[in-house]
């Protein structure tokens, strides 16, 4: 425990209201491996679930063991961008400091599927995705092009497409069978 708070005190992090993004820097891993390869990829694997960890004890409300449950995916998906601030190698040791920037949206999504509450603001999505028969898609399919839907995925029966929140009661109107996904 010990440890844990010794490495949450030296890891920087930051959170801009405006920002799209919550940052956490400064995160040391040191890895061994069968070469330095092998032990870099390992490295960047548990810097980025280590990164996670210290975002989620900096900006949830309450502890929870759900986070535990959490799949590297998961975590993978939530990721903007990181850095690479300082790396050394040897034959088989890799020691690298890292910064990672995630998506706070999609953090805050992740975190509410399992139920824990989070500590920061973010902006919602704001458009929705909607799923109609691909007869009336095609039947509507100048409506469709004014509303400005971006298609996302085509199939023999139906159609994934994108749409701003604000234009959803104008696609209303039009009075298409839909569901909407998100």
């Amino acid at each position: 425990m010990k440890r844990f708070l010794l490495l949450l005190l030296l890891t920087s992090f930051s959170v801009d209201a405006s920002s799209k993004y919550l940052e956490i820097g400064d995160v040391e891993v040191k890895q061994a491996g069968s070469n330095s390869l092998v032990a870099k990829q390992e490295a960047l694997s548990r810097a980025m679930l280590s990164a996670f960890r210290t975002l989620v004890e900096t900006y949830t409300k309450e502890r929870s063991s759900n986070v535990e449950s959490i799949s590297k995916h998961q975590v993978q998906n939530c990721v903007y961008d990181y850095s690479i601030d300082q790396e050394k190698f040897s034959d088989s040791v890799y020691i690298g400091k890292f910064s990672y920037r995630f998506y706070k949206r999609k953090v805050a999504s992740l975190l509410q599927s399992y139920g824990i509450k989070i500590d920061f603001d973010y902006e919602e999505e704001k458009v929705a995705r909607l799923a109609v028969y691909l007869d009336d898609f095609l039947r509507y399919s100048q409506e469709m092009r004014n509303l400005q839907v971006n298609v996302e995925k085509f199939s023999d029966e139906k159609v994934i497409f994108r749409i701003n929140k604000d234009r959803i009661n104008d696609f209303r109107k039009l009075r298409i069978r839909y569901a909407q996904l998100t």
